[in-house]
Order: C-alpha cells, then structure tokens, then sequence
C-alpha cells in the first residue's frame, strides 16, 4: 500500500478527534463517522488500506469510517473462489488492462472499474447491531433509497444479495467482518463500461445481466454527483452523522 493514504488519514483523524465523538457508545444519538474520499485507487492499495483501518478503529474503539472510490479495471475473486465465472483468457484480460485478484470478501466473481461508485464501510458493529444480516440489508437500502431518489424502482431478491432492477443488477455486495468490525462493501454501477462484464458471468448469475445508472436514466450521470447522495442515504438508514469532503490524493 502507498503510506500516503494511510498517513494522510491517520492525520486527519488525529484533528477530528478532539471536534468530535468518533468512539460513542450504541446508544449514543450522536454516532459520528468520517468519510475519506480516495478518487481512483488501485485495489491493491484499498485493500490494505482497509486492512490497516480496520486494526486502528479496533484499538481507538472508533464508531467507523467510509471510503469511497473507484477503481482502475480489475476482477475480484470472493470467498467462494469460483474462477470459473471468469470466461475471457488471462492473456486477453491483460490485453484489455484488466488486473486479478483473488479477495477475502464473500460472494463470487466481479468486475470493478472507473464509472462505479466503490463504497468500503469499515464499521464496528458493537456500535450498532451485531447482525450481519441486517448489516447487509442496510446497504441494500442505501442503495434502494438513491435510486428512488432518481426515481427508479429497485428491489431486492430472496437469497442473492445485491439490488435489481427488473432482471438486471446494479449493485453488489461482498463484506468480510472481523471481530464485529466490517470492512469491503459494495459497488454501484453509475456510468461505468458495462462491456467489461462480458468477461465474467457477474456474482455467478447468468440470468441477472448487469445495468447502470446512466444506461437507466438514458443520461450520463457522475460518480460524483452520486456520492453525496449515498452518505445522506448512510446517514438515514444507519442513524450516523457523517463529517466529509475529506479528499485524500
């Protein structure tokens, strides 16, 4: 991982801590996280990155932080490990810049790219509820809720975790917990090159072709934009107050 990201972090948490309550309690009316934005990263980098995130909220007993971002073009592999859903030769992925990693997120095979939102929670459920499903469906309703906000039904559907629209998905889920502290999260097409998908059979779903934002609304829509909708979303569903603008470069 390059330290800058870690670093740069760790910095700006060292300044929030005396402004605000970052460890409340689970009753606390007043949760208050952090929100870094990492612009394009490789996956590489995020993961450590989480990784290192996740021992500092365990020993500051943080609420926790969010991460948004994009990625350069990469194929994760999840917990399953199902490298069968991956169609295209590795010489061909290589051609198309396409990097591969294998993931200790749950779930199957998927694509991430620039045009898709990245959101990495990295929560410390003894702050909330210690119920993964919940957890799960709380993003989903993150993600139900923005799309209502462009007025596009999404749903969910019984035993496949992600949101749908019609037959189609538009974003996937995949998180790995730890001690009761989350990290991973979810991906959220918004204007991303769904040619990319042609090389996977997405999350092992061959019925469930992937969509986007801006193929929905018929416009070009930004990452950007999006993100602030998302932490409203975050902030109704989980009942947090989100500091943000931290952009990290």
């Amino acid at each position: 991982m390059e330290p800058i990201y870690f670093e740069k972090i760790k910095s700006h948490l060292r300044n929030f801590e005396d402004k605000f309550n970052l460890s409340s309690s689970q009753n606390s009316k007043n949760k208050n996280l952090i929100c870094f934005d990492l612009g394009i990263i490789e996956y590489n980098y995020a993961y450590n990155l989480q990784i290192e995130l996740w021992e500092l909220i365990r020993i500051k007993n943080y609420t926790g932080i969010i991460l948004l971002l994009e990625h350069w073009p990469v194929i994760t592999i999840g917990s399953n490990r199902n490298i069968k859903n991956i169609i295209t030769p590795i010489l061909e992925l290589k051609k198309q810049n396409i990097e591969i990693y294998q993931s200790n997120r749950g779930g199957d095979v998927t694509f991430h790219g620039p045009g898709q939102l990245i959101c990495y929670p990295i929560f410390n459920l003894e702050k909330f509820e210690k119920d993964l499903t919940k957890y799960v469906y709380n993003l989903e309703q993150i993600i139900l809720e923005t799309l209502s906000f462009f007025k596009i039904t999404g749903h969910r559907i019984k035993k496949i975790r992600g949101v749908f629209v019609n037959n189609q998905k538009i974003a996937s889920i995949g998180i790995h917990v730890k001690k009761w502290i989350t990290y991973h999260g979810f991906s959220f097409n918004i204007n991303v090159d769904l040619n990319y998908f042609k090389n996977i059979i997405a999350c092992g779903l061959k019925d469930y072709p992937q969509t986007s934002l801006s193929v929905l609304l018929k416009k070009e829509i930004t990452v950007s934009f999006v993100k602030d909708i998302i932490l409203r979303n975050f902030e109704k569903v989980f009942n947090i107050k989100i500091i943000k603008n931290n952009y990290i470069k």
